[in-house]
């Protein structure tokens, strides 16, 4: 039992990451009705750029500085995404829109690669080192300030959908984009605006996870599978479903490792038993949610 509580709670400071993410892909969904699966791409070139920046041995900005330029650097990388790239878009089928989404994974991936090697690279890191002990536990302070800023943030952001005027329009918009422009949303303007917080999230969620794991262009882009599951399981359209799932599955990560049946260890037989784990939930609620994603569109370009 000992075992289980342990790494339930070495799980949470996990899965507080992926649901950062999540948010992201559920803000932006509602908003655009786009399965954004360039959000680990914007979130690992964003923590590639602070790296960029705040390593004295590169451009060695000052760490404060570099933190708000690369945060701004995802803004303006989600409006570019929105502007240019899915607003001509925004007429075809859906799926055309998510495959430009998986384009720019691919090149943020590649421009990653090329810039910065696939070598694990030492990212700065933002929040106090050192650990506290508990129960034969070592939670790292850093884990504990991530979980509680991203509470905080997961927080803002549900009440930025529920009570403010941005959050009105996007709720608009997610119902019915034309009815939404027919009463005077600015349609447009609402859309980029998703994308941009949309994008920070993501910024700000790779820069937390980065001194947590390092940096490497797989590595980071790999947060956004498990983050995608949790959206999926919120219906895209749940931001405290996503946060609920994105933990659920950080605890998954952390236990299933040791889980016995019998003699039998499952970590010991099944290589990679986490990283399966997780593609078999993305599958299954794509499977589940497919209609969700593409069906309705397709009814709407029908009409």
């Amino acid at each position: 039992m000992k075992f289980y509580i342990q790494n339930i709670i070495l799980g949470l400071p996990i899965g507080v990451i992926w649901a950062l993410l999540a948010t992201s892909v559920v803000m932006i969904y509602r908003a655009s009705r786009v399965l954004n699966l360039a959000v680990g791409g914007i979130s690992m070139i964003s923590a590639y750029m602070l790296f960029q920046m705040a390593n004295s041995e590169r451009w060695g900005w000052p760490l404060p500085v570099a933190v708000v330029v690369a945060i701004l650097f995802a803004a303006a990388i989600g409006y570019v995404i929105e502007r240019l790239l899915l607003r001509p878009l925004r007429d075809r089928p859906t799926l055309v829109s998510v495959i430009m989404t998986i384009g720019v994974l691919a090149l943020t991936t590649e421009i990653a690669s090329q810039v910065w090697s696939v070598d694990r690279q030492p990212a700065p890191n933002l929040l106090p080192t050192g650990a506290i002990r508990f129960w034969g536990i070592a939670l790292g302070i850093d884990q504990i300030l991530t979980f509680f800023i991203t509470l905080a943030i997961v927080g803002v952001v549900i009440y930025l959908f529920r009570a403010t005027t941005l959050g009105v329009a996007m709720r608009a918009v997610s119902d019915d984009r034309r009815a939404a422009a027919l009463m005077g949303v600015p349609v447009d303007r609402v859309s980029s605006m998703t994308w941009i917080i949309g994008s920070v999230l993501g910024a700000v969620s790779g820069i937390l996870v980065a001194p947590q794991i390092g940096l490497t262009p797989l590595g980071m882009v790999f947060q956004s599978i498990p983050a995608l599951a949790a959206a999926l399981f919120g219906g895209l359209v749940s931001i405290e479903l996503a946060f609920i799932g994105a933990m659920v599955l950080g605890v998954m990560w952390s236990v299933l490792p040791g889980v016995e049946l019998g003699a039998w260890r499952l970590h010991d037989h099944v290589i990679g038993v986490q990283q399966i784990a997780i593609f078999a939930l993305v599958v299954l609620f794509l499977v589940l949610r497919w209609q969700t994603l593409f069906g309705s569109a397709a009814k709407e370009e029908e009409i």
